[in-house]
């Protein structure tokens, strides 16, 4: 017995066995996407994306539909033309089906041959009413090109060439003209562009001061470099991290050991914590890199006599309470006297208390 023919293939497979024409059919899982014969549908028979023919000479070439459709057809038509070998003479038409009869077939040729003639003269109008230069170009483009495949298509076919007169060349003093303009109209948008762009620089500048003074509170440009400014018993950056200035003096430190040893830090093995985050890579030259953060060393050493010179202020929110040899003492009663002071936190927390098991 002989192996039975693989009939359903994924999306991307069917243009190809449709243009190799391995086999006489293939389709999708779902049959959306499907070819019988010479011709390949998206959704039905109603709809035949491309069809193979043979010219009069023997020479093969494929009728590609002009017609639009849904989004998920245009992928099919997408995948259609891109497994056509690029050897092969593609014509574009809104007919396709011929070898039902002889009036049949010079109707349809007709037909194709009208599709031509209206898409030159839809290019050539718009072409005429352009008013940019690339818009001109492009639309003379287009009506050269038909042209000349209405024309292949007539010799394919072994028809007389349709009514389609030589396209001429596009006014060289009127394109002249407006590519002038347009060089002038973009000189003018580009300097504008600079000159606000210019404003921005300032107005950011001027924000990014009132940020570090404290005086803005509001989200920057991502563009901005990392600024750094201490807000009560914190480090707070503009991209909105934060964490304790006691932590801070650990990081400074190194990375002014990284500069005097002249080469980078990373983090592998070693760990320097900042609150809930970690430093990643310290350049020899001091930039600072932790996630997204970029810190130059100019905006760290702007800080860096804050930070050093901050001592933590030990304080009760409940008593009257007085620090002696730096132990604090609260009044009898106090809800605070069972808890330690948690420098990350700023306040007291529960102090944690190990139990000894019981033996």
């Amino acid at each position: 017995m002989s192996k039975r023919q693989r009939r359903v293939f994924p999306n991307r497979e069917i243009p190809h066995l449709w243009a190799h024409q391995t086999q006489d059919e293939a389709r999708n899982g779902t049959g959306s996407f499907y070819f019988r014969g010479a011709t390949i549908y998206s959704y039905g028979s109603h709809f035949p994306i491309a069809t193979h023919v043979i010219g009069v000479q023997g020479r093969a070439g494929i009728l590609f539909t002009s017609e639009k459709n849904s989004v998920t057809t245009s992928q099919h038509m997408s995948a259609v033309r891109r497994s056509i070998p690029p050897d092969v003479p593609v014509f574009t038409v809104p007919n396709q089906h011929f070898g039902f009869s002889e009036a049949e077939d010079q109707y349809q040729h007709e037909r194709n041959f009208k599709h031509y003639v209206d898409e030159v003269a839809d290019n050539l109008s718009t072409c005429a009413r352009a008013r940019s230069s690339w818009k001109k170009e492009y639309c003379h483009q287009q009506a050269v090109d038909l042209r000349k495949e209405a024309l292949c298509y007539a010799t394919f076919f072994g028809l007389p060439d349709p009514p389609i007169e030589q396209i001429p060349d596009l006014d060289s003093e009127q394109m002249q003209k407006i590519k002038a303009r347009e060089a002038e109209a973009s000189a003018k948008k580009a300097a504008e562009t600079k000159r606000k762009r210019e404003e921005d620089r300032i107005r950011w500048q001027q924000t990014a001061e009132q940020w570090r003074r404290g005086e803005y509170h509001h989200y920057l440009p991502y563009d901005l470099p990392t600024m750094l400014r201490i807000e009560g018993h914190e480090v707070v950056t503009s991209r909105g991290a934060r964490f304790p200035i006691a932590h801070a003096k650990r990081g400074l430190a190194l990375v002014r050991a990284v500069i005097a040893r002249g080469e980078d830090w990373r983090r592998n093995g070693q760990n320097c914590r900042l609150g809930h985050y970690q430093l990643d890579w310290i350049e020899a030259n001091g930039i600072v890199h932790a996630g997204c953060h970029i810190v130059p060393w100019d905006e760290i050493e702007r800080i860096a006599s804050e930070i050093e010179e901050y001592e933590p202020l030990i304080k009760c929110t409940q008593c009257q309470m007085i620090s002696i040899n730096g132990v604090p003492c609260h009044e009898t009663g106090c809800l605070n006297s069972n808890k330690v002071w948690s420098i990350e936190e700023n306040d007291w927390t529960e102090q944690e208390v190990a139990h000894e098991a019981e033996a």
